[in-house]
């Protein structure tokens, strides 16, 4: 049986990852300006992708290294908190100490 996927939830995919480009753009200071002339961009290649537009993996890749994370980092939790800033999600899945306080580090924790 083939996956199927709606194509509001591919839209809504889209849109969710361009929030999370926005985000990461301003969060370090860069203006629209700043993606064309210092680091190569078109400047409607850019608009098009923090507004949600198809964007493939070869260029996630290049604005996973320009934001200096990995391309699972930029991924995470689009689909699950589609709202949640990076740093909302890294809170979310953390283990709160009371669960942790007391497990012995196994090489997998450390």
């Amino acid at each position: 049986m083939a996956v199927e996927i709606e194509d509001a939830e591919y839209t809504q995919f889209l849109k969710t990852l361009g929030n999370r480009i926005k985000q990461l753009r301003k969060e370090r200071g860069y203006s629209l300006r700043d993606m064309v002339i210092h680091h190569g961009y078109n400047d409607s290649q850019w608009r098009r992708y923090e507004r949600g537009g198809a964007i493939n993996v070869h260029s996630l890749m290049k604005i996973a290294k320009l934001f200096e994370m990995s391309l699972s980092t930029l991924l995470d939790g689009l689909a699950e908190y589609p709202q949640a800033s990076i740093q909302d999600i890294k809170k979310q899945r953390a283990p709160t100490s009371a669960a942790t306080k007391g497990k012995k580090k196994t090489k997998q924790d450390r």
